[in-house]
């Protein structure tokens, strides 16, 4: 993923911190209502009709821009158990075409780590169906 600029970390709601107030009929730009469960939800069903068990959940949600864009920087955990399946889905996931209904899936970033993966989701809201 090139050209992310980094804010402060989006915490969801249900992590026990409030969440940032807005000015009423305003909203914070690239900062998902779901705090990422609709990436997860998704992207675990894409792993589930792979073959793949895994677990995802949320670390931090960032909101990102370019000239022409807007969105979100997902910083997932993903554990799993070490399959044919699981490898096959992990190797073929930045490659794969998710559907996000209103957001694009622009860059997938796979991180191993000692107790699993990170995945790194950049998200960009589509303003035509948006």
């Amino acid at each position: 993923m090139t050209a992310m600029t980094h804010a402060q970390p989006y915490v969801p709601p249900h992590a026990g911190i409030a969440p940032r107030r807005h000015a009423p009929g305003r909203r914070a730009l690239g900062r998902p209502a779901d705090g990422g469960d609709r990436l997860v939800h998704m992207l675990t069903g894409h792993a589930a009709r792979a073959g793949a068990d895994v677990t995802i959940g949320v670390l931090t949600v960032e909101p990102w821009c370019s000239a022409t864009f807007s969105g979100s920087v997902f910083t997932l955990s993903l554990t799993g158990c070490r399959t044919p399946a699981f490898s096959r889905w992990l190797a073929d996931l930045a490659e794969a075409d998710l559907p996000m209904g209103r957001d694009v899936i622009a860059d997938i970033a796979i991180e191993p780590t000692c107790a699993g993966h990170f995945l790194r989701v950049l998200t960009c809201a589509d303003a035509a169906k948006g």
